[in-house]
């Protein structure tokens, strides 16, 4: 069965010129799966298709370019006539209670009223259709997971926002795709610990995972984006790109 991703956002802490925050939807046989909602992600999404459609939502982590857009999107579906169920949404831990405290200094409305929200940690997993998805860890400055989609023969991985480590070659191990972070490029002794890869450092996880292709996300706005490919391309054998904004992927 295909597997089909769709870049919705590929900025690294903020938007930039072209390019909004993370965001990638996911679409096999059927099943519409979102991973992470960042700032301005959706309006990309629904290009695409209405958010009424979509089977389920999964964020890695509670920063905001990860997450925002789900209380634009509560507003859209609980006003959505078309939407008469509550929309799965599995993320990692605090991204519910900034979500739901945002909501109530605003409105009366309580956000669950649209979201059917379930925690996800390390060695989760649920599915989704065709779609199984297992959560890890990721190395970051607040909780945070990694993902990895699989549909039947075929595996992507995304990272969400990570500093690596071995959980992070674990879940990505022989990944058809790796959508891997990038946030910085030149030395990582230059930038702080435990935080974020750079793209030398994305590299050789993929490299250490064995993975088949490698797509760098997540770039930050001043950072060099052809450094960061031509950093990553010196230690990765494979394939590698940088995502942009609305590039597929087809996987399968």
């Amino acid at each position: 069965m295909d597997v089909e991703l769709t870049v919705l956002g590929c900025a690294g802490s903020h938007p930039s010129a072209g390019r909004l925050c993370s965001g990638y939807l996911v679409r096999a046989g059927g099943t519409s799966v979102l991973l992470d909602a960042g700032n301005g992600s959706t309006a990309n999404l629904q290009r695409l298709m209405a958010l009424r459609d979509l089977d389920a939502v999964m964020i890695s982590h509670r920063h905001v370019d990860h997450c925002i857009d789900l209380v634009g999107a509560f507003y859209a579906l609980r006003f959505d006539p078309d939407f008469q169920w509550r929309l799965p949404l599995y993320a990692a831990d605090e991204v519910h209670e900034m979500l739901t405290g945002l909501m109530s200094t605003d409105s009366a409305m309580g956000f669950d009223e649209v979201f059917d929200h379930t925690r996800v940690g390390d060695g989760d997993a649920v599915r989704i259709g065709p779609l199984r998805v297992r959560f890890g860890h990721s190395v970051h400055a607040t909780p945070a997971v990694s993902m990895r989609v699989e549909v039947g023969a075929t595996t992507l991985v995304y990272s969400g926002d990570t500093a690596g480590g071995e959980d992070l070659v674990r879940i990505a191990r022989d990944a058809d795709l790796f959508l891997c972070e990038a946030t910085w490029a030149g030395d990582a002794a230059d930038y702080p610990p435990g935080v974020h890869l750079t793209a030398r450092e994305a590299a050789k996880v993929a490299t250490e995972a064995g993975v088949g292709r490698l797509v760098l996300t997540h770039i930050a706005g001043g950072t060099d984006r052809d450094r960061v490919l031509q950093e990553a391309s010196e230690v990765f054998d494979g394939p590698v790109e940088l995502a942009e904004d609305l590039a597929v992927y087809r996987l399968g």
